[in-house]
């Protein structure tokens, strides 16, 4: 059997470009690490990798707070935005309040609106589920809406806060203008003239909470006063249902008005209550609801 010889370019292959292949695979544990001899090592200036490669090294980097590896992986070619199942650099770094990397990220063109991670949170909100004001700060200044809903829940910064208790943070983000968006009064031709047939349709997902004759308590995720009689009724005043802190906090009145004003955004409306859902920004379809609880007598 004849013998068979390398190629030297064959060699060459084999002895340079497997290796550095295979390194993409380890760069997220030195990254995280912070080891910068080997992850230079690993990757070499000039290698010009492919940036989907360096995803998870920049997230797990901003996750541990090393600012010199994000700053290496960002001049090897690492996309500021970039993004893993877990989420982007940026939201890791401001949930973990780590201000030099947020920084740093920002300053490279990272989008402070951008949403990711399976719950497609922005990194103003993880900012805020974990009180790291000084984060939400650097955030604020370059570009990102105090106000924006978190993709799946609808829920704004100011309502995460408010959830885990973080005080601080949510009166810091009010003072940066966290708060509702005009809501424009209810005029009584459109509330008599709404279908409360639709207005029941339309609040499927209420019943999914809530009760809806009287005295039933909803079985949902996040269970619900019956709402018959709501209309009129003064607010957490159910006899023996847990209401949250943040409802209790509230006066007045369940008005047609007050209504109108809550399901156009109830988590700036009453930020840290225990509602998942039930905002209704559709402003006929509100008042179709209106009508139909309006319509729900005890």
């Amino acid at each position: 059997m004849p013998l068979r010889f390398f190629r030297p370019t064959r060699l060459l292959f084999l002895l340079f470009v497997l290796p550095s292949a295979a390194a993409p695979q380890a760069l997220a544990p030195l990254a995280a690490s912070g080891d910068m001899p080997a992850l230079k090592a690993a990757l070499p200036e000039g290698s010009s990798p492919d940036p989907e490669t360096l995803a998870k090294p920049l997230y797990f980097a901003a996750q541990r707070g090393q600012e010199e590896a994000v700053r290496y992986l960002l001049s090897a070619g690492a996309f500021p935005d970039s993004a893993t199942d877990f989420g982007t650099a940026l939201g890791i770094a401001a949930r973990n309040n780590h201000t030099g990397i947020v920084s740093i990220l920002l300053e490279a063109g990272a989008d402070p609106n951008l949403p990711g991670g399976e719950d497609l949170l922005m990194p103003l909100h993880q900012a805020a589920e974990r009180g790291a004001v000084e984060a939400a700060r650097l955030l604020l200044g370059h570009g990102a809406d105090v106000n924006a809903g978190a993709v799946r829940y609808g829920w704004p910064a100011v309502h995460f806060a408010e959830r885990k208790g973080q005080t601080e943070m949510a009166a810091f983000l009010r003072e940066m203008g966290a708060g509702l968006a005009p809501v424009e009064p209810l005029q009584p031709a459109e509330l008599e003239a709404a279908d409360p047939e639709e207005g029941r349709v339309l609040a499927f997902e209420c019943a999914g909470c809530h009760g809806m004759a009287p005295g039933e308590t909803g079985t949902g995720q996040h269970p619900g006063p019956s709402l018959a009689g709501i209309v009129g009724r003064a607010k957490a005043s159910v006899e023996g249902f847990p209401y949250s802190e943040a409802m209790l906090a509230q006066t007045g009145d369940w008005t047609a008005e007050e209504l109108n004003i809550f399901l156009a955004d109830p988590f700036n409306a009453v930020p840290g209550t225990e509602m998942g859902r039930g905002n209704q920004p559709d402003r006929a379809a509100r008042v179709a609801i209106i009508a139909y609880l309006s319509s729900l007598a005890l």
